[in-house]
């Protein structure tokens, strides 16, 4: 019978091991803090999140898994928690941070649970790394912003798209009574002048229409990406564009050099083809439009693409103005157009995750320059 005892003795309790178990399999951190704060029990994701061995962390104070900046006033909360300990979440109302065994700081979250052992109260403490969730609450709080943000902008957007689009539909309307009204009198010059007027403004509706449609398409178009040879992207845009060049008698320097671009073809085409066309448009009056355009592969910013003009250029004030749409910083009676190209190019930069920079000298030029991600 004795012998039995001894045998009942010396068998792992079932409860204990249970116990083990469950402190071992924990997803959160559980450490035990007995007399003075110090640490008297550290479970496996213990050590995997504070990157400690288990013997490192037993017989420490639990301040050593705090930063230092914190330790002090670390010290008189674990005080206070000890004259009135309860069940309860650690820190309500406040960031908390714990460190790891090479200096980097975390953030978490701390349940705390008090008992009482035969040696004297101590606490459990239950730790959640949430870095993972901080990060999805900065990601998410930058979409907000940058929603808010593009909201506003399609406030402005509406408002400016409904004022240029009804610019040419009240000529329409307005000369379309005063046409009715020659009619009537048989005055066929008038009628003729009317029906000029009304034929440029619907002109102008439908270009402004277009352009709205290429600006929607490059926001809201799933991109189809693939590798798009630079120069062949060149190419197709002054293909496109080999009419309006000619009308201009545009003189075109075009540098390249032979590497790829992960793109959307259709929108790097576009891209490249709105710049030029804006260099076209702003040209010196009575001169021929100098343009170059080049690539490089191996610059300090990586692969770039510029396009150069020795035209109006514009001042550095109105550097951000030149990407809104519908800005001009000139009426449409000196320079055409919707004011929606560099809008187009903005959009379509971005979207790639490239870079569109621009500077300008009043009556010297203008430089457009588009930074590709790195190959």
């Amino acid at each position: 019978m004795a012998n039995t005892q001894k045998n009942c003795a010396r068998e792992p309790s079932p409860a204990k091991d249970i116990f083990r178990l469950a402190v071992e399999s924990c997803p959160a951190a559980m450490i035990m803090i007995g007399a003075g704060g110090l640490i008297s029990l550290a479970n496996a994701e213990c050590e995997r999140m504070f990157n400690y061995q288990r013997n490192e962390m037993i017989g420490a104070p639990i301040e050593s898994l705090i930063p230092a900046r914190l330790r002090q006033d670390h010290l008189a909360h674990r005080a206070g928690f000890a004259k009135t300990p309860s069940k309860r979440q650690m820190g309500v109302g406040r960031d908390l941070y714990a460190v790891r065994s090479d200096g980097t700081e975390f953030p978490v979250e701390i349940g705390l649970t008090p008992f009482e052992a035969p040696d004297g109260p101590g606490v459990m403490a239950f730790v959640i790394d949430i870095s993972a969730r901080r990060e999805s609450e900065r990601a998410i709080g930058k979409y907000t912003e940058e929603l808010e943000r593009a909201n506003e902008g399609l406030a402005r957007f509406a408002y400016a798209a409904s004022h240029d689009i009804q610019e040419p539909l009240r000529k329409i309307a307005t000369f379309s009574h005063i046409q009715k009204d020659a009619l009537a009198r048989n005055d066929m010059a008038q009628v003729a002048f009317a029906a000029g007027i009304m034929q440029e403004s619907a002109l102008h509706a439908r270009g402004l229409v277009a352009d709205l449609l290429n600006l929607s398409r490059s926001i809201n178009a799933e991109y189809d990406l693939e590798p798009v040879p630079i120069k062949t992207a060149v190419s197709e845009a002054l293909d496109n564009l080999s009419q309006a060049i000619k009308d201009k008698n545009a003189v075109l320097e075009v540098d390249l050099d032979d590497f790829e671009i992960d793109a959307d073809r259709w929108q790097i085409v576009s891209l490249i083809q709105n710049l030029v066309s804006n260099a076209l448009k702003y040209h010196k009056p009575g001169q021929r439009p100098v343009i170059r355009i080049s690539a490089r592969s191996g610059t300090p910013k990586g692969r770039v693409l510029s396009v150069a003009d020795e035209g109006i250029g514009f001042s550095m004030l109105y550097l951000k103005d030149i990407f809104e749409p519908f800005k001009r910083l000139h009426s449409r009676d000196d320079y055409p157009g919707s004011g929606i190209g560099l809008a187009i190019c903005k959009t379509i930069a971005a979207r790639h995750k490239w870079t569109l920079t621009a500077h300008g000298t009043p009556l010297i030029g203008a430089k457009f320059e588009i930074g590709f991600v790195p190959a």
